[in-house]
Parts: structure tokens; C-alpha cells; sequence
């Protein structure tokens, strides 16, 4: 087990390379591209979001016994993360560049905040809240199932 409270590791850095991909795709007008790597873009992050609510914010949350407000903050922020993934699709159907762009913008803006916030707060205190329990949390990350996931990501 490490001894150090860094051992949380998420996906922010890939799920923003994947947007930077879909944005590059899109100002090519790759549209066949632009749909796969959307798609991937938004299974990916479907996972992790997935896991943060149903893992690793409850872990926090019990062994802090504290109120939910820093996990409450960013679930509120997935549930805006969601929405415009939701929303994209139809948006991704015109087929037209400038408007895809621009409506990946607020996207991009959330992402990067949230994965801020979180890689620079909340993941540390978290990380050193949980080290006595991080070979049981890093299983169930890794055994995760989206199937069995409680709420509805259906994007």
C-alpha cells in the first residue's frame, strides 16, 4: 500500500485530449470521425463519472462522516457535464462546423473546471482520507460495471 495521499488516479487529462480530437475532427469536417471519437468521448466519461458517484464521493463521504458538500458541488457539475453531452448529439447532426464547435465550447469550459477543481482539491483530500482503504477502492474502480450503475446515464 503507498504511503502517500496521491494514489487516486482519474482520466481528466484523456478525456480532454479527446475533446481536443473531436474539436480537431470537426474543424476538418471529418464528420464520421467526429461522431466515433464523440462517442468514445462520451462512454469514457459516462464510466468515470459513474464511478466517482458511486464509489469514490460515498467512500469520502463515510470515512470523513461529514456532510456532502464538496461531493454534492460536483455532482452538480456532472449533472451539467451530462446535459450537454446529451444536448450534442442533436447539435452534431447538422453537420455543420461552426455551430458544433461553438456548442462544444461550454463543454470544454465545465470539463476543465471541474477536473481542476477536482485533481487539485478534492482528489488529494480524498486520497488522504482513503489511503487506509485504497487496495479495496482501487477493486471496486476496477470492477466497476456501468450495467449495475444506479443512476440513469443514458446518453
Amino acid at each position: 500500500m503507498s504511503d502517500n495521499a496521491d494514489w487516486l488516479h482519474h482520466d481528466h487529462v484523456d478525456h480532454e485530449a479527446i475533446l481536443f480530437d473531436c474539436q480537431a475532427a470537426a474543424e476538418q469536417e471529418e464528420w464520421r470521425a467526429v461522431k466515433q471519437i464523440f462517442e468514445e468521448l462520451v462512454s469514457r466519461v459516462r464510466v468515470h463519472m459513474a464511478m466517482e458517484e458511486e464509489i469514490l464521493n460515498p467512500a469520502y463521504e463515510a470515512a470523513m462522516d461529514a456532510p456532502q458538500g464538496p461531493t454534492q458541488a460536483l455532482r452538480e457539475e456532472h449533472d451539467e457535464i451530462y446535459r450537454l453531452l446529451r444536448d450534442l448529439p442533436r447539435v452534431l447532426e447538422s453537420n455543420d462546423s461552426d455551430i458544433f464547435l461553438e456548442s462544444l465550447l461550454p463543454l470544454e469550459k465545465v470539463m476543465t473546471k471541474h477536473h481542476e477543481k477536482e485533481e487539485e482539491i478534492f482528489l488529494p483530500m480524498a486520497g488522504h482520507a482513503l489511503l487506509a482503504q485504497q487496495d479495496e477502492i482501487k477493486r471496486r474502480l476496477k470492477e466497476f460495471d456501468t450495467e449495475t450503475s444506479g443512476r440513469d446515464w443514458d446518453l
